[in-house]
């Protein structure tokens, strides 16, 4: 094996490692295979005999190995399944370079992955700079997720997609024309007008889901879905207040625009969207059964079931990380204990703890001094989730929870 670094290739890795990139082939080929002048930083470059592919993986031990590029020879693509079947290198991105190459990728050379074949006639170096250029992005972008499927609709997100799709709910089942000014009460007219701005938290809220999980495709795609729901909530809500008379500044959608910081853990993040989405499903059904306004009541009753089928999507994603590793187990239980165990300034959401600035503290407290109980109510289904998040029935309480921590911790 021949090691050398090379220094063409134009974007150094952002992990600031350096990556090692295999030439691998007969040994009568491999010093053909020209290297651009220029260095590559950041890239190691071994030309291995395609032979000795076997013992070179075994050699590396844990290194990283970005890309392959094998010579290949009347059909034979030995090297390729020989990468394939370590499971270790399945983030390997693989190019073949051939004579007189078919246009498209072979069935064989599909199943193995390849990301395309290069014409060894008329390789120069920019043209195999430009492979491992490509490459090198291409296994940055795979990233090191372990919940990352080989196939797309193997994904979560396809297997929640159809019942979450279904159960939306059509702007044809509301009419606002129809509104009952005179059944309203002033307390009903205020939670409204705190409940649009409540729902503008929701900004930020996608913005950060789609920064914390940047290493993935599943429950970024389905926060799209969410973060679009939940922009409705606010539009809804705004648009029955002026027809009744009363305009939502814009200045309350911007109070709430900057981004909160991003997690530690991401089912503890989920756990937290899991408590604000089941106390706010509460408060809509709740504040549903009591308004005597028919328009108003629909209204709530449709939002209270959105935030129901939020809660539980972000329940499965939970339940995905929970089953993988213990720590975040327990880091979703800490964050429900936070958020859990004392209400005494009221109860706690994300809404009104990032946004001191706004009027979300004030109004959360409002609606809870409205029905008290409701809290309480959403509470036991935080619980009953959690029961089923760690396949544990003893926890039935706050103090069950911190019981668990102290097992967890000693």
């Amino acid at each position: 094996m021949k090691t050398e670094r090379a220094y063409a290739v134009a974007s150094p890795s952002p992990e600031r490692a350096v990556h090692r990139v295999a030439i691998v082939g007969p040994r009568r080929e491999l010093d053909g295979v020209p290297l651009a002048e220029a260095p590559w930083p950041g890239v190691l470059v071994d030309r291995v005999v395609d032979e000795a592919f076997d013992t070179y993986l075994d050699g590396l031990g844990g290194e990283t190995l970005a890309v392959v590029v094998v010579v290949a020879e009347a059909g034979d693509r030995g090297p390729l399944r020989v990468l394939r079947s370590r499971p270790e290198r399945l983030r390997t991105r693989a190019y073949v370079l051939a004579r007189a190459p078919a246009r498209l990728l072979s069935p064989v050379e599909d199943d193995w992955d390849v990301e395309g074949i290069v014409d060894l006639d008329r390789l120069t170096p920019e043209a195999l700079a430009h492979a491992v250029e490509n490459g090198l992005r291409a296994y940055r972008a795979l990233g090191t997720n372990p919940l990352i499927p080989e196939y797309y609709l193997d994904a979560t997100y396809n297997r929640i997609f159809d019942w979450f799709e279904t159960t939306k709910w059509d702007w044809r089942e509301l009419d606002l024309s129809q509104i009952r000014r005179d059944l309203l009460t002033e307390p009903e007219i205020d939670i409204l007008q705190e409940s649009a701005i409540i729902e503008f938290g929701t900004l930020p809220g996608a913005h950060n889901f789609l920064r914390e999980w940047a290493d993935e495709y599943s429950f970024s795609s389905w926060a799209l879905s969410w973060g679009a729901e939940e922009a409705r909530h606010s539009l809804v809500q705004c648009r029955y207040l002026h027809e009744i008379g009363i305009e939502v500044r814009a200045k309350h959608a911007l109070y709430k625009r900057e981004p909160y910081p991003i997690g530690e853990n991401r089912a503890a993040t989920l756990m937290m969207n899991i408590i604000s989405e089941s106390r706010a499903a509460e408060y809509y059904k709740t504040l549903a059964r009591l308004t005597r306004e028919p328009v108003l009541r629909t209204i709530w009753r449709l939002l209270g079931r959105d935030e129901s089928r939020h809660a539980r999507a972000f329940f499965v994603f939970c339940k995905e990380l929970v089953d993988r590793a213990e720590e975040n187990a327990v880091a979703a239980v800490q964050m429900a204990y936070v958020w859990l165990a004392d209400r005494r300034r009221g109860v706690k959401h994300p809404a009104g703890l990032f946004y001191p600035h706004s009027s979300s503290t004030s109004g959360l407290r409002q609606i809870e001094r409205y029905a008290p109980v409701m809290t309480d109510v959403a509470d036991r289904k935080v619980l009953a989730m959690i029961r089923n998040l760690l396949d544990d029935e003893s926890v039935q309480s706050v103090g069950d929870l911190k019981a668990y921590l102290r097992s967890k911790v000693a």
